[in-house]
């Protein structure tokens, strides 16, 4: 038996897929593919998460600061930062203190929750 569209019959249409969120993963690759793309400018991510650790079978915490954006850029000579966030995630407290140390020092501070957000952003930086 097909299960092609001739499974559904002449005038029924297949199901429609449901379309997939974009999860932190992808909006942090396509930022970096984006601004790393640029002529003077340079993006990097900074991992803050542990790892597992398989031989003591433990959670190593990760070595750097709590709170810290998950992307670091310089942009045509400015100091950007970038917290990715993905559905219904939220800044931690952590988060917001550094952002507001961030800010403090003329530092810019965005937090992404889509990549056509970071690309209506980063056209507005931009010019």
């Amino acid at each position: 038996m097909s299960r092609g569209f001739e499974a559904w019959g002449k005038s029924a249409k297949p199901p429609a897929k449901k379309a997939h969120p974009e999860t932190a993963n992808q909006i942090t690759r396509n930022i970096l593919r984006v601004i790393n793309m640029q002529f003077g400018c340079v993006a990097y991510r900074v991992n803050n998460v542990g790892v597992w650790d398989e031989a003591k079978k433990i959670h190593r915490g990760g070595n750097t600061e709590k709170g810290l954006p998950d992307i670091w850029a310089c942009i045509r000579g400015k100091f950007v930062v970038i917290e990715v966030k993905a559905g219904k995630d939220k800044m931690s407290e952590h988060q917001e203190a550094r952002r507001q140390e961030i800010e403090r020092a003329n530092g810019v501070y965005f937090v992404a929750r889509s990549t056509d957000e970071f690309f209506k952003w980063f056209e507005i930086l931009k010019s």
